[in-house]
């Protein structure tokens, strides 16, 4: 009998971690000095019960046949962040 309640928890938990990521570039800025290029990025993520955006930006460096980039930020450190805002039908997050 106690397997059920087992298997029904565990069910009811992988539906609620499955969703959805999606990234949109929302804004790109290439370096005229050096081979650096700034990212402007939207973050979508869509779960069953909820979606969450995040504004976040990238450094990336360019190594000629491909574009490394790292997370430059997120909304972890606001004195680093550019300003940015925005809405969505959705939880947002206060992101700069």
């Amino acid at each position: 009998m106690s397997r059920i309640p087992m298997a029904l928890a565990s069910l009811a938990l992988a539906a609620l971690s499955t969703g959805c990521v999606t990234r949109t570039i929302t804004r790109f800025e290439d370096n005229q000095k050096s081979p650096v290029t700034a990212l402007e990025v939207s973050k979508f993520e869509n779960y069953l019960f909820f979606a969450k955006k995040t504004h976040q930006f990238y450094l990336c460096q360019d190594t000629g046949d491909k574009l490394i980039c790292k997370l430059s930020c997120d909304g972890q450190n606001d004195v680093v962040c550019p300003q940015a805002g925005g809405t969505y039908s959705g939880a947002t997050t206060n992101v700069r």
